[in-house]
């Protein structure tokens, strides 16, 4: 091959090698080029995804916080129906009350006015229960003051009438029994009751049934038929006075 051929043809080549050259660094840096935007792709993507992941983390929260809101304005509700319910049961309750208190105040008016009523109508009755009795007792008098007249003006002319003081030792209806330490050689002395003898007690009218043991009496009385017989026994309080004395009353 002629010198000039194999200068040309190195030339070619090396014009070749360096064209080859070039066309793989074009293709580097299109490989660098396209490796780049990969990754920058790559980093947008994940950049749009975390972003993604914190709008539905934030959107979670305020779900979870609408959630919370909702159950906090449930609960309130509740909440102001039961006071409502409460404060309705205690003004029910209040109002009971009340009407169960006018109830007993009108019922023991009422009781008030009745009580007044007995106590006005039992005064009445005692009233005239003692007008009664105080007309039965001057009925009983004047009868009693009459009855002795007439057995003083029975009695034989010269007998006269004996007074005795001295402390009950017994009672019974037809007879009583005196200690009398101011009769001579007669401690005792044992008088007759009849329908005649007139019991004085305290003052009062009484009967022979009303003379105690014990009490302190002052009697009048007479012989009839032999036997000491009353005519008047005034009865005091026990433990009143001493017995003593024994004497005479002119008849009347």
């Amino acid at each position: 091959m002629p010198k000039g051929s194999w200068w040309s043809a190195g030339v070619a080549a090396l014009l070749l090698a360096a064209g080859c050259k070039q066309q793989g660094q074009q293709q580097q840096d299109v490989q660098r080029d396209a490796h780049a935007q990969v990754e920058t792709a790559q980093e947008r993507s994940e950049q749009a995804l975390k972003q993604a992941e914190d709008a539905q983390a934030r959107a979670s929260d305020e779900q979870r916080d609408v959630a919370d809101a909702r159950q906090d304005v449930q609960r309130a509700q509740q909440e102001l129906q039961e006071a409502q319910a409460r404060a309705q049961k205690e003004t029910q309750e209040a109002q009971t009350v009340q009407q169960q208190a006018s109830n007993q105040a009108q019922q023991a008016q009422a009781e008030v006015q009745q009580s007044q009523q007995q106590a006005a109508e039992a005064q009445r009755q005692q009233q005239e229960q003692m007008a009664q009795t105080q007309q039965q007792l001057a009925q009983q008098q004047d009868q009693m003051a009459r009855t002795q007249q007439q057995t003083a003006q029975q009695q034989p002319s010269g007998q006269m009438q004996q007074m005795v003081t001295g402390r009950v030792v017994s009672s019974s209806p037809d007879e009583l029994l005196l200690s009398s330490a101011g009769a001579p050689g007669q401690p005792q002395i044992r008088l007759q009751i009849n329908e005649q003898t007139q019991v004085m007690v305290n003052g009062r009218q009484g009967s022979p049934a009303d003379i105690a043991e014990g009490s302190q009496v002052r009697a009048s009385y007479q012989d009839v038929g032999g036997e000491p017989t009353a005519l008047r026994v005034d009865v005091t309080s026990s433990g009143q006075g001493t017995g003593g004395s024994q004497g005479e009353l002119p008849r009347q």
